[in-house]
């Protein structure tokens, strides 16, 4: 799984972790239009750290899978083969 650090934009500005609004990837900003899917991994887990997982929907089209690490509050975006297909 190779991950690429993206700024994001969420909904309710006082939790980093909330639905994402908006992303920069590459310089350029897109704007989620939809979100598709959602789902967590280690909140169930006390050796794993907890992280959230977006697969949205932009404006264009596009689909991609958003990650936020819930402990360093960063995000990324899941690169596979064809960018924007998710």
């Amino acid at each position: 799984m190779e991950l690429e650090r993206i700024r994001v934009t969420t909904r309710d500005a006082y939790r980093t972790g909330q639905e994402p609004a908006s992303f920069v990837w590459r310089g350029k900003r897109y704007t989620v239009h939809e979100i598709l899917d959602r789902w967590y991994e280690g909140h169930m887990d006390s050796t794993r750290l907890p992280l959230r997982y977006f697969k949205v929907k932009t404006g264009e089209g596009l689909i991609f899978i958003l990650r936020h690490h819930e402990f360093f509050g960063a995000w990324s975006l899941l690169i596979t083969g064809s960018p924007g297909q998710g």
